[in-house]
């Protein structure tokens, strides 16, 4: 994009400032607010112009090389988390408040964080009232977490049903359940 015509400082550093027809550098120059003609001229009809492309790529690739190495490894752990078994412990509404505990047990090799996504199913016709997102932070190998909500809810029956369990959520961002929970062998 080219800049407007107007009085710029000079490019080639021998006056104080320089006309710009909204093309090319001109001969046209001032200083001290006194306008001349540079007797010198304009070596080119335009000066050239430093590349910037070259720097706009390498900022370009570092800004999304490191961060993007690091959110690649922040997705990763959430979309591929250790081992696991869950399980709903309590889930029950009083017409005040619902409340939700869940037993997650990391079968991994080293601690682990889960993040659980929960659907609440009430009347009527057992629908979806609330979705709720639960996290189990640094479970430690072959140890149970319970991870517990209380919802404020007019609901007297509900069910609550474990729709998908990931690993650590990505810089505390809740990117909703990736994939469905599968059964699991006893």
């Amino acid at each position: 994009m080219e800049s407007p015509q107007g009085w710029y400082p000079d490019p080639l550093g021998r006056y104080d400032h320089r006309w710009f027809n909204g093309t090319s550098w001109t001969a046209d120059v001032s200083t001290n607010g006194a306008r001349h003609v540079d007797p010198l001229g304009i070596q080119s009809t335009s000066v050239p112009k430093r590349r910037k492309w070259p720097w706009v790529i390498l900022a370009v690739l570092i800004a999304l090389s490191v961060p993007g190495v690091t959110l690649g490894r922040a997705v990763q752990k959430f979309v591929n988390p250790n081992p696991y078994s869950v399980s709903v412990d309590q889930c029950e509404a009083d017409g005040a408040e619902i409340i939700i505990a869940i037993d997650v047990t990391n079968q991994g090799d080293g601690n682990a964080d889960f993040s659980i996504f929960v659907e609440v199913l009430g009347d009527p016709f057992r629908q979806v009232i609330r979705s709720v997102t639960l996290t189990a932070q640094d479970v430690r190998p072959n140890r149970t977490s319970q991870v517990t909500a209380r919802i404020p809810s007019s609901q007297q029956n509900v069910e609550c049903i474990v729709v998908a369990v990931g690993g650590e959520l990505p810089f505390g961002i809740d990117l909703g359940p990736i994939e469905p929970v599968r059964a699991k062998a006893p």
